[in-house]
């Protein structure tokens, strides 16, 4: 909830006028901050336990089978000001909150940008 839906909620709910800096300042002093909104991770519980199998499936493997290996990943760059992102006040421990998460959405303004590497370099 933002600063100002929190005052225009006070003046609604108990017909008193609070600023929106004293409110800010309450909020200080009982131990939040305001934070930028952490992106939802994208592990869940089942896809950690998938990981962790494979990875111990894996130990014993010889470099030769390594060797063999493409290793990939993706990443999304905002190309606009479009990923600013929410903000949120919340207290340092509550980082991993689901509540203050930011809700990821697919936007136009974007560039996917795709890489690989194996043991003998960086794919083009």
């Amino acid at each position: 909830m933002a600063v100002a839906d929190l005052v225009t909620w006070a003046r609604q709910s108990f017909g008193k006028v609070i600023s929106e800096a004293s409110t800010r300042r309450y909020i200080k002093r009982c131990g939040y901050a305001f934070y930028k909104a952490r992106r939802k991770p994208f592990l869940t519980s089942s896809n950690k336990r998938r990981c962790v199998a494979w990875a111990k499936s894996h130990l014993s493997w010889a470099p030769s089978q390594w060797k063999k290996v493409l290793w990939t990943d993706e990443s999304i760059f905002e190309v606009s000001y479009g990923n600013i992102g929410r903000k949120v006040f919340r207290k340092k421990e509550e980082a991993n909150d689901p509540s203050c998460y930011k809700r990821v959405v697919h936007k136009a303004s974007s560039v996917m940008v795709w890489g690989c590497l194996a043991a003998n370099g960086v794919g083009n």
